[in-house]
């Protein structure tokens, strides 16, 4: 009697249980609801589903709500404590894992790519040089710059003192001969972002030479440039 006690509990146990999926169908629900109170509205109207993973190992959920004025964003969750790090409005343009599970779907909520998008260089390099930023959050000596053309959406960053760094995101839609490139700015990770960033590449394109943006960061100018 007491084996099949024993056999009994851990059955129920093994159900109930978490598993990774329904841990990762859980970050969806709790973006909708953390949306909807940042919101006030009804959960039922924040659309929420699973997005790409990044490779800081952490996990997007894309969510779009139509009580918010047509809003749309993501959260941010970390896969190793389960957390939500952060949920923003605007599309999620950072970098991704292709392998973990990326799909075009994902890039759906960000909309499609202008029709003057430029193909640049498939690349992902940075460089320590000079320059300066000044923004919303305040003026910094810039000592890196830094290009990602791999991930959906290109990646411009800036770094610096006081551990500053500041990414844009967006598509690539000038080229100037074979090593420069413009881009149109779209977002930030530090807020609603709209401007260009331009950019250029070495012969090898294996560094960046410089970059320059300037443009609007949560709805107060901003300007930056960084040279090798």
């Amino acid at each position: 009697m007491k084996i099949v006690c024993c056999l009994s509990l851990a059955l129920v146990s093994i159900v109930l249980m978490p598993g990774p999926a329904s841990a990762q169908y859980g970050y969806a629900r709790e973006c909708a609801e953390t949306v909807a109170n940042q919101l006030n509205i009804s959960t039922l109207d924040v659309n929420a589903q699973l997005g790409p993973f990044t490779p800081n190992e952490t996990r997007i959920v894309l969510w779009r709500s139509r009580r918010g004025g047509d809003r749309n964003g993501f959260c941010e969750f970390n896969t190793a404590t389960g957390e939500l790090v952060r949920s923003e409005a605007g599309e999620y343009t950072g970098p991704v894992d292709e392998s973990r599970g990326f799909t075009q779907r994902s890039m759906e909520y960000g909309g499609p790519a202008p029709e003057t998008a430029v193909n640049a260089p498939r690349v992902k390099v940075d460089t320590s040089g000079k320059g300066d930023y000044n923004g919303p959050d305040g003026s910094f000596r810039i000592t890196r710059g830094w290009v990602d053309t791999k991930a959906p959406q290109t990646t411009v960053a800036l770094s610096g003192e006081h551990h500053f760094k500041i990414n844009f995101y967006g598509y690539i839609t000038q080229q100037n001969g074979s090593r420069e490139f413009t881009m149109q700015i779209n977002g930030s990770d530090h807020g609603d972002a709209t401007g260009t960033a331009t950019f250029r590449l070495n012969d090898d394109r294996n560094e960046v030479e410089y970059i320059s943006v300037t443009g609007r960061l949560n709805g107060r100018d901003f300007n930056g440039n960084f040279r090798r």
